[in-house]
Formats: C-alpha cells, structure tokens, sequence
C-alpha cells in the first residue's frame, strides 16, 4: 500500500474543518492567560482573578466528561463538533462583550466544553477518514494546537506593542469559526465502522493489556502533562516578568516557544516510536526532562532559561508525555476511542 493511497479519502473538506479548528483551539486555550493584564483590567481584578477565570475551563471539561464521549460515539461526529465550534463562537465573541467576571467565568466554562467536545468528535472522526494512515493523522493535529499557539502569543505582543484593542485578538478567531461552521454544514463525515479489510491491515498489539495497569497509568500521565501546561500557560509569562525581568510583550512569548517545543517532539518522537522507542521509556525520559527543566527555571531565572526553559518543556510534557500517554490509553480501550480520549484529556485538566 502506497503512503499517497493510505491519506487519500473523499472526505477532505470534513478533514479540513477538524485541522483548521485545532489551530483554532491551541489559541482558545491561551487567550486567557495571554489577554491576564487587558482582562484583569476590564473587570477590576487581579491575577488571581484572572487565574479564577481560567479555572472554568477545566470546569468545563470536567462537567462534560459524563456526555460528550457517549454523544460522539452513538450519534456521530459531526454533531459533536458543530456543538464544539458553536461554543468557541460564544466564546470569542462574548468575551469582549462581557461586563463582568461571573459572565466570563460562564464563557470559560463554554470553551473548556468546546474543547471537550471536540477532542471527542475530532480525533475519532480523523481516525475515520485516515483508517490506514491514523497515526499521521492524528499527529498533524498537534501540529495544528501548537501553531495556533506558537503563533497567538506573536500576535498579541504585537498588539501590545502598537496599542491596539485586545479584544481584536478573540473577534477574529471568532469569524475564522464562522468560517468553519458552514464549511461543517457542507461537508460528510465517514461512517464509524471500520471495514474488516482495513482493520486487517491497521497494527495490532502484541499483546493483551493490562487495563487497568495500564490506562489508569496513561491517565496520570495526561494529568502530568495538563498540570505542566496549566502552570506554564498562565504563570510562566508572569514569572518572566518578575523574575527575569523580561517586557511583558517579551514575556508572552515565551509560549510560543513552549509550543514549538511541543511540535519539534511531535515529529521527532513520530519517527523515533516507528523504529527503535518504545512509548513508556519515552515517557519516562521525558517526565524526568520536564521535571529537570522545571527546576532549573525556578532556580537561575533570566530571559535565555526562561526562553529555551519554556521550549524543553514544551517538547518534553505537551510534545511527549500527554501524546504518548493518550496513544496508550486509545491502544488500551480501542473499542471506545472517544470516551477514552475524553478521560485522558479532562483528567488532565482536573489536575
């Protein structure tokens, strides 16, 4: 079988939509933190606040990890994600319109379901248009979030820097979802049965796992990974600041070297897990990376630890650990690939 026969599918537009609304979402999960000192200002709080605001994302993917997985895998994908982007679109547009912070919290708890929402309906139905390519598929989707979050913090420092309005940064992420909606409205999706000749074909495990070993392992790691993301997102650009006595619009971009972190790993460990690594000692290599790295910038502060800092964790927790954690959890409950994505991801985010 070819590579070019193997990403061939009739369903390119679908394909597109799903890509196009993970960039998207890589930026609806730092907009918070990267608007903390615009936001804290409008609604007369502090960081602390802010931090509060962000809380409701986790909140939201927690409330909805008793639903979405169940919707996704019984009424079909779509569905879920035209339910996730017309969440983002309450988001993004309601946020600069908010005038005050209890309706924001609202809206955060809105995104954190978006994401949910789509990561149930997304992966699975990538998993479908790419039966024999699944893998790749999958990876390209990482590529996408750290995109959107490579380039979003560039954006905002610009704006700061020129005085514009903020709020311009989450208007046109919400017309971008506009965008999408209708291409959704007219795109198909793959049935959610695999045919037999194909799952012949895809990789099988060696052997049986030990489930609960073994997926409440790939769980813990996600909550490694998110906690790692939670902290670095919302408080490495402060920490920058006031440790390393760096700019605020230099501070900001230090997540966007986190996330080309996260992309380099993404394609290095794509390659290496084809060959010669097995996923549970990269992880462990990577655990004991972040960790290392974590220490070092808590302990020499200064704008070059707090740059490449930011770029090793990337590469190690959100490049590594929460993609390897998540591909054994799907290898473990393959029959239940959106419930499964569900709990690796809103475990993380509880933590």
């Amino acid at each position: 079988m070819s590579q070019n026969k193997a990403f061939s599918t009739p369903f390119i537009l679908a394909v597109l939509c799903i890509y196009f609304s993970y960039f998207l979402h890589g930026i609806s999960v730092i907009t918070l933190a990267q608007n903390m000192t615009s936001l804290a200002e409008k609604f007369s709080t502090d960081n602390a606040g802010i931090a509060y605001l962000i809380s409701g994302i986790g909140l939201g993917r927690l409330i909805s990890i008793l639903f979405f997985g169940v919707i996704s895998d019984k009424f079909g994908r779509r569905a879920v994600i035209l339910m996730a982007v017309i969440m983002y679109l309450l988001f993004f547009f309601g946020i600069p319109a908010c005038p005050n912070l209890t309706l924001a919290y609202c809206l955060a708890v809105c995104v954190g379901i978006a994401n949910s929402a789509l990561d149930t309906g997304g992966y699975p139905a990538l998993m479908e248009c790419f039966p024999k390519a699944s893998g790749s598929a999958v990876i390209l989707v990482k590529a996408m979030v750290s995109f959107g979050q490579m380039f979003y913090p560039m954006l905002v420092s610009y704006m700061l820097l020129n005085n514009i309005w903020y709020g311009y940064g989450l208007i046109i992420p919400g017309i971008l979802f506009v965008l999408i909606t209708l291409m959704l409205l007219k795109s198909k999706f793959p049935s959610q049965l695999v045919d037999a000749s194909v799952a012949n074909e895809l990789p099988q495990m060696n052997s049986k796992p030990l489930v609960w070993l073994e997926g409440v392992s790939s769980v813990l790691f996600g909550v490694a990974a998110f906690s790692t993301f939670y902290v670095i997102v919302v408080w490495m650009p402060k920490y920058a600041m006031a440790f390393a006595g760096m700019s605020e619009a230099e501070a900001l971009k230090t997540i966007s070297y986190y996330s080309m972190g996260s992309l380099v790993c993404v394609f290095i460990f794509a390659a290496l897990l084809k060959k010669m690594v097995r996923p549970i000692w990269a992880n462990v290599f990577n655990s004991a990376l972040a960790t290392i790295t974590a220490a070092i910038i808590y302990l020499y502060p200064s704008p070059l630890v707090c740059n490449a800092g930011a770029f090793v964790i990337g590469f190690s927790a959100a490049g590594g650990i929460l993609q390897l954690g998540r591909f054994g959890h799907v290898r473990v409950f393959p029959q239940k690939q959106s419930q499964s994505h569900q709990y690796i991801y809103d475990d993380g985010w509880t933590g």
